[in-house]
């Protein structure tokens, strides 16, 4: 008997260990040096610079200037892993690698407790069902860690430095609290306890969505699960003080050191921002139509298996995998609603995907043939097929001397655009060099699809599935491969670094477009950044208090300072050159922009 315990431990060792190695080695190794992103993740590493070097851990700096729109624990992660091992891309991106990690652990360890049982040690409460599917559990397991790491939207959604994976993370914790708090009725301190731990790590990540994720999908839980839970098994007293005592001290202090946070953080950041009423105005919001149809390729390649978990027999669809069948299906009624009613960009579904993750595992706890899922390997082949069609007609169309189509928008539309239009304003020589990552990615999508087809209809499941895996593996580091070849267009990190081979005490820079065009720029150079002919929009609530420096010029206090004697760095788009007078000297020219100087 304990022969056979020992061999069931190292059977999920293994299952557990798989998905965990690869997703520590694909993130892992792709934390590289690529520069720090312009917009968001610029605006995210500036304060935790400022965290480490000056040891404020109260109020967030960027540019110098108080940058209050989000609760600080991305931040403080950050500065610790700078403090680590220095302020570097690397050390910026750590905290975020090692987070999809954790997530990975945690989606696996949801699964194990539905489909194994096992979560510290407790039995579980579902009998094997008819044909026994003892087999199918640790299988079904690793397609949970696979289908959290290797889907497209998990892997773009944290290739910068951003709060989202953090509330993903703290999310997933709470819904496997809240699965073994319903698996064992008996015994519900512990799992109550993490439940709200969690919930006020989230909380810290994303304020209000950090609360209102993971209770609505709580309440909405119980009531289509027909649960009446008692106060008691709710430890709503303990819960409500570990909460308070995790969350309440730095908001406090927040208030004693910027008066006006607290309104500021709550009413407009959060219930005005939701309701479309934020001042200043949020600039854009993806259609409610585009952020519903793109949910499918977030999650791809794993949508396709998504009918097969609620197909099959019925008498295989009860016990603890109808309760995480219920369970994901309201997380993601939640996630999806609550965005479908507010101000949305692509990424905000990501806090959904662990939930879809758990729904592909679903399909995948059973043995045997199953049409559903064979259905989803030869959609999959399909998709390679298409790939392969279109590689071969791109491929012809240059062959015959013709031009891949390339965008004309320069880094001063970004604001106007969704997160991932900028790969439209890619130059001809960029989408040239960009020709052999995706050629390579045609080849990948096309055979390894077609080999889990074959693997499959040869019942060979598991090498189905590691055959999907792989694809998506390389597709992760032909997609890295891409980003390092896009870095100017999306970085202004080589700007930056000539600046400081520069920059002496007493010069300025400035910026002749929206700072968010070149806001990475604070990360590599000492000075801070002005701006003229554009404004710094996220800045805008910081710049209200009267200690705030004066960073946006006018048109006449640039051109003073242009023709002063003293130095004065300007980086600007090619087409704004003409209106420099003097027109200055030279530091650096790549696609569409130019740094000069003036003497």
């Amino acid at each position: 008997m304990m022969g056979m315990e020992t061999g069931a431990r190292r059977d999920w060792s293994g299952w557990l260990l798989l998905p965990l190695v690869l997703t520590a080695l694909v993130y892992l190794g792709t934390t590289t040096d690529r520069g720090v992103t312009d917009y968001d993740e610029a605006y995210y590493a500036q304060p935790a610079v400022r965290m480490a070097a000056e040891g404020d851990w109260v109020t967030p700096y960027a540019n110098g200037v108080r940058f209050l729109e989000k609760p600080p624990l991305l931040y403080w992660v950050t500065a610790g892993s700078f403090k680590a091992f220095g302020i570097h891309e690397v050390a910026l991106r750590l905290p975020t690698a090692l987070a999809v990690i954790a997530l990975v652990w945690v989606v696996m360890l949801t699964a194990r407790r539905a489909f194994g049982g096992g979560a510290a040690g407790a039995p579980s409460v579902q009998s094997p069902p008819a044909g026994g599917r003892e087999g199918a559990a640790g299988p079904a397991v690793a397609v949970a860690g696979l289908a959290t790491a290797f889907s497209v939207g998990t892997y773009l959604f944290t290739r910068e430095t951003l709060h989202d994976i953090w509330l993903v993370l703290f999310l997933a914790v709470a819904m496997y609290a809240l699965l073994e708090w319903t698996l064992l009725p008996g015994r519900t301190l512990r799992p109550a306890l993490l439940f709200y731990a969690a919930m006020a790590g989230a909380f810290m990540c994303k304020s209000l969505v950090g609360v209102a994720f993971p209770a609505g999908i709580a309440v909405l839980f119980c009531l289509v699960s027909r649960r009446r839970p008692s106060w008691r098994s709710l430890h709503l007293l303990s819960g409500t003080l570990l909460f308070l005592a995790l969350t309440v001290p730095w908001h406090w202090l927040a208030e004693v050191r910027n008066e006006g946070f607290l309104g500021f953080f709550f009413v407009g950041e959060q219930f005005l921002r939701f309701l479309g009423r934020r001042e200043p105005p949020v600039l854009w919001s993806v259609p409610l139509g585009t952020f519903l149809g793109l949910i499918p390729v977030w999650f791809f390649p794993w949508t396709v298996f998504l009918p097969a978990a609620f197909s099959g027999d019925r008498r295989t669809r009860g016990g603890n995998t109808a309760v995480l069948l219920r369970l994901a299906l309201v997380w993601i009624v939640v996630v999806v609603g609550f965005f479908s009613l507010s101000d949305r960009l692509e990424h905000y579904v990501f806090p959904a995907l662990p939930a879809f993750a758990l729904l592909a595992a679903a399909a995948f706890y059973r043995k045997g043939e199953s049409r559903a899922l064979l259905w989803g390997f030869r959609a999959l082949a399909a998709v390679g097929v298409l790939a392969l069609l279109g590689g071969i007609i791109a491929g012809a169309w240059l062959a015959a001397g013709n031009e891949l189509p390339s965008g004309a928008a320069g880094p001063s539309d970004r604001l106007s655009e969704t997160d991932f239009s900028i790969m439209a304003e890619m130059p001809p020589d960029l989408v040239r060099q960009l020709a052999a990552p995706a050629a390579v990615t045609v080849l990948v999508l096309s055979i390894g699809f077609l080999s889990a087809l074959m693997l499959e209809k040869r019942r060979r499941r598991k090498a189905a599935v590691a055959a999907v895996a792989a694809v998506m593996v390389a597709v992760c580091a032909l997609t890295h491969w891409s980003l390092v070849l896009c870095e100017d267009l999306i970085s202004s990190k080589r700007f930056g670094l000539a600046v400081a081979s520069e920059a002496l005490p007493g010069d300025r820079l400035v910026v002749m477009d929206d700072y968010e065009s070149a806001n990475s720029l604070s990360f590599y150079q000492p000075l801070r950044v002005e701006v003229t002919d554009g404004t710094a929009y996220a800045l805008l609530p910081g710049l209200r208090f009267p200690d705030a420096p004066k960073l946006l010029l006018t048109p006449g206090e640039f051109g003073e300072a242009w023709r002063s004697e003293g130095r004065v760095f300007a980086l600007l788009p090619e087409e704004k050159l003409g209106r420099l007078d003097p027109a200055g000297i030279e530091v650096l020219r790549l696609p569409g922009r130019v740094l000069v100087k003036n003497r």
